[in-house]
């Protein structure tokens, strides 16, 4: 089994407080001398832990001052990473969801199944749900999770809105691998009836690969986009 590092432990502590607001925006952590004597370590776990935090947009570190919980917008910091990031910041305060549906489901096809390390046979934890813009159907979310994923949990959530947020709080999990495929698919029917289009509309399907910290698989997820709203966008550094 691998073991996990030391300040990947210490990370994972302050990230769950920075997020369940144990640690306000805006406050101060404790000194990197105070943190050693918390968890017990060294200085060097301390630094990368929040070397870390500070990657994620969680943390400002000032010089001579101390380290500070970022006071950036809800969005940011719940989000999955994703091309339509700009639509979700500038419709943020105007978004709901609704879970549509929650069941035990086979993967239907192998590209998921292989994906989760599954057998083509195997029922994999199956959520739907359905973002509205200003309360008009925006987007379909339709998430295929590995089988360790209780779905008793995803049930007892109900219309929650961030699904980083809850594999954060429910199953101490962050997404940090994320492989992403673009196609125009014609949605199930029963999509096109949640959108309100036409049945047989094709539309953008996005379909992502998300893994964790330590590269298992955690889900497959299609997002059915009718692109009226909504701009894929992505940036390239090269």
């Amino acid at each position: 089994m691998m073991k996990i590092p030391l300040y990947y432990k210490i990370y994972k502590d302050l990230q769950y407080k920075i997020c369940s607001n144990a640690y306000q925006p805006g406050s101060l952590l404790p000194t990197e001398a105070e943190l050693e004597k918390i968890y017990g370590t060294s200085r060097a776990p301390v630094r990368q832990a929040l070397s870390a935090l500070e990657n994620e947009g969680l943390v400002l570190r000032q010089q001579g001052k101390g380290t500070f919980v970022s006071s950036q917008e809800r969005s940011s910091p719940w989000l999955i990473a994703t091309g339509f990031l700009k639509d979700y910041k500038r419709f943020w305060n105007d978004l709901t969801a609704k879970t549509l549906e929650t069941e035990l489901r086979i993967a239907p096809d192998e590209e998921i199944s292989n994906f989760l390390r599954v057998s083509t046979e195997t029922k994999t934890t199956y959520i739907v749900r359905l973002q509205y813009l200003k309360n008009s159907p925006a987007i379909i979310l339709e998430n295929y999770f590995s089988p360790q994923y209780d779905l008793s949990v995803f049930q007892a959530a109900g219309n929650f809105m961030s699904l980083k947020e809850l594999l954060l709080s429910k199953f101490d999990t962050s997404i940090r691998k994320i492989h992403e495929k673009i196609a125009v698919r014609v949605p199930p029917p029963r999509f096109a009836k949640y959108l309100q289009i036409p049945v047989n509309t094709p539309i953008l399907r996005v379909r992502r690969f998300m893994s964790d910290d330590l590269e298992k698989p955690v889900l497959v997820s299609n997002q059915y986009v009718f692109t009226d709203k909504w701009e894929y966008e992505t940036d390239f550094t090269l």
